[in-house]
């Protein structure tokens, strides 16, 4: 008897833990007004709840342990007004918080710690991006769905220069991140005098990865191609499930051994119906026209790439030719059975001896300021050495 006696005190315990446990939770998840304190940070909030508030905070907190305290960025604002939006977001949607609030944080570090006037969105935005995964490496799905335009939608569009938006830039700040010094580089470049207005950073940013931007640029652009961006095996996935070819082409051809002229677009970019999908982030981009009257990079730093499925062992040239006064960064990125890319620059000309060595081919074409961005590609069957090998 006295063994059931301890069982039902033990269930009673546990119920009330579950009562006291699911109270506590409804009382967190009720909105209203109130000043919330966390050790280095005030939050003054209105039409929110507590769980969305602490959430917040906590992201604040990992935000200045791990910007400030551990890499040594100055310091950004401590006292936070938040108001919800009308209605507040799902509990799953506030898991975000965390994500947010490191990136509104470092937007405080560039214009507080660094006094910067920023007029470029390219940096403010997409370092603000990059300190996101910084901070929370592992909340891809809260930063994601902010990059992938530049995936779906393309980077040459027709209303808009490539340094004009914000958040999908956070692509390219990760990736120079990941290869020339993380977080120590992003620092000495908000800490550098060419960017106190924030106008210099490109220059800023060569001196001190020892290569022109247009190179760095060129670097992250087969990156792309290649599924090589941090980040890449989730943000091409998700798109993967809805669009025939990721990143989009601007062309999508075949070698069958017969030469081919390639100048105009043929590829309709599927973006614009369906961008209001969730997945995407539910906001739309102006994408690039598809089908051109000739092939044309519109805007200085534009990617374009160009999809070939090779059919034929026939020996491939593929010849390069644009506008001289453009400074374009041409590669071939070629993708084998197993998987694994190749990458090739082609300034001109090169020819490949094994097509079917590969599964496809994306011609990558990209350029700097001057220049009129026309371009043509030419595909035909190997006949002299007057180009060099694609390597």
């Amino acid at each position: 008897m006295e063994g059931k006696t301890w069982l039902a005190l033990l269930l009673i315990t546990f119920l009330l833990l579950i009562t006291l446990d699911f109270s506590s939770r409804k009382l967190e998840n009720q909105v209203g007004a109130g000043v919330f304190h966390s050790r280095h940070f005030t939050i003054t909030y209105e039409n929110a709840s507590r769980l969305a508030v602490r959430h917040l905070a906590e992201g604040l907190e990992e935000a200045y342990q791990r910007l400030v305290v551990q890499h040594g960025f100055r310091d950004g604002q401590h006292t936070w007004n938040w108001k919800e939006s009308d209605p507040p977001p799902e509990t799953s949607q506030i898991y975000c918080y965390r994500s947010i609030a490191a990136h509104e944080y470092f937007h405080t570090i560039q214009l507080l710690g660094y006094s910067l006037k920023l007029a470029d969105r390219f940096l403010s935005e997409g370092t603000a991006m990059w300190a996101m995964r910084e901070v929370f490496p592992r909340h891809v799905e809260c930063y994601g769905r902010l990059l992938l335009p530049w995936l779906i939608g393309g980077t040459d569009v027709s209303t808009l220069k490539l340094l004009y938006p914000g958040h999908q830039a956070g692509l390219f700040w990760n990736f120079i991140s990941d290869h020339y010094g993380g977080a120590q580089l992003i620092r000495s470049l908000f800490e550098h005098p060419d960017i106190r207005l924030g106008v210099g950073w490109p220059k800023a940013l060569e001196q001190l990865t020892g290569k022109s931007f247009l190179d760095l640029w060129a670097e992250f652009v087969v990156a792309l191609a290649a599924r090589q961006v941090p980040d890449a095996k989730w943000l091409y996935h998700g798109p993967e499930q809805r669009i025939p070819y990721v990143p989009v082409p601007i062309f999508v051809g075949e070698w069958t051994g017969q030469a081919l002229t390639i100048e105009h677009g043929n590829w309709e970019n599927p973006y614009p119906k369906i961008c209001t999908d969730e997945i995407y982030g539910g906001a739309c981009l102006s994408p690039s026209n598809t089908k051109l009257s000739y092939l044309m990079v519109r805007h200085p730093y534009g990617i374009h790439f160009l999809r070939i499925i090779p059919k034929s062992a026939v020996p491939l040239t593929l010849q390069f030719a644009g506008d001289p006064e453009t400074d374009f960064r041409v590669f071939v990125v070629a993708q084998t059975p197993s998987g694994a890319y190749e990458s090739f620059p082609l300034a001109r000309g090169c020819f490949i001896l094994d097509p079917l060595a590969y599964m496809l081919f994306q011609v990558v074409v990209t350029r700097g300021e001057k220049g009129s961005g026309n371009y043509q590609l030419v595909l035909q069957e190997l006949q002299t050495d007057e180009h060099p090998p694609c390597r």
